[in-house]
């Protein structure tokens, strides 16, 4: 049972991704600075008296989601370009995650239409008991009805505090499971569309970690001690390699990569579309109820 307090604070992080996202749609043009972007909408997060849950995705075109900018990151928007902006935020652990797809191309906008409507027509019909692989049904129905693709290896996640992925999958295709939502659980629905594969595969470098194993290195002390400062700040939740630099310099990245290679942090990798098709991706989170679903971070008023 979600106490008054923890619900307050669900609702609290909805209203600072819901402002967060506002504001991208205003800031985000063609020929824009990623990093620049990124670090703007961050800092509109924690100006709110928020944290970051993760850092700010921007996936352009056939990346379908986890690129966030580097330390030195000089890509741009390009011309004509579909964008994903992913945010995340919590007040004391209970997370808010949501995203829009914004496009500087008319051809893509009934793409933007498919996972849209499929995020609007599951937020119609969710509610306590229903199986989690008749919502996948639900979105792949409606996104094959504009003639697209769900992607079929991405999926909604159930949050808990600290945990944004916290045990229960929500499929973006249909699939038989007896696992179902139930009464004051809080999930993430994120339906992705595309013109491609509909299945996606990791590319490039990451720059988004996530520690996710505080085995002590009893080899290195210093490094041990500088794993549980990550802890204290991050605790299980995604972070970026610029928030580390800037927090610890050159000598703290060092240390961070220190760590993947002891196994401690693992790194995500930018996920795309198997056959460079153009992605779209809608997102609330919700409190599931016995009334129906209490949206937080409301990206289908935007």
């Amino acid at each position: 049972m979600l106490r008054e307090e923890e619900i307050k604070k669900y609702l609290k992080a909805g209203e600072v991704v819901y402002h967060t996202l506002n504001i991208a749609l205003n800031v985000i043009e063609e020929g824009q600075s990623l990093l620049k972007i990124a670090e703007r909408l961050e800092r509109e997060i924690s100006d709110r008296n928020a944290k970051p849950a993760f850092p700010v995705n921007i996936s352009i075109n056939h990346v379908a989601a986890h690129y966030s900018p580097s330390i030195n990151d000089l890509n741009i928007i390009p011309r004509k370009s579909v964008i994903k902006v992913d945010v995340g935020a919590h007040i004391d652990g209970y997370i808010a995650d949501a995203a829009i797809t914004i496009s500087f191309n008319p051809k893509y906008e009934k793409l933007l239409m498919a996972s849209r409507s499929a995020l609007e027509n599951v937020e119609k019909n969710i509610r306590p008991g229903i199986s989690l692989g008749s919502i996948g049904e639900m979105v792949e129905k409606t996104i094959l009805q504009y003639g697209y693709k769900p992607i079929s290896n991405l999926s909604g996640h159930k949050i808990d505090k600290y945990n944004l992925h916290a045990g229960k999958s929500v499929p973006n295709i249909s699939t038989y499971t007896f696992k179902k939502i139930e009464k004051n659980e809080v999930y993430a629905i994120e339906p992705f569309a595309t013109d491609g594969a509909g299945y996606v595969v990791e590319m490039g470098n990451g720059h988004i970690y996530q520690l996710t194993i505080m085995k002590k290195i009893k080899e290195d002390r210093e490094l041990q001690f500088f794993m549980r400062k990550i802890w204290m700040e991050y605790h299980s939740l995604p972070f970026s390699e610029r928030w580390i630099y800037k927090r610890y310099g050159e000598e703290g990245f060092n240390k961070l990569l220190d760590l993947i290679t002891y196994k401690r942090v693992y790194v995500y990798h930018s996920l795309v579309d198997k056959y460079g098709g153009i992605v779209s991706q809608f997102e609330d989170t919700m409190i599931i109820t016995r009334q129906g679903p209490i949206i937080t971070t409301k990206v289908l008023e935007l």
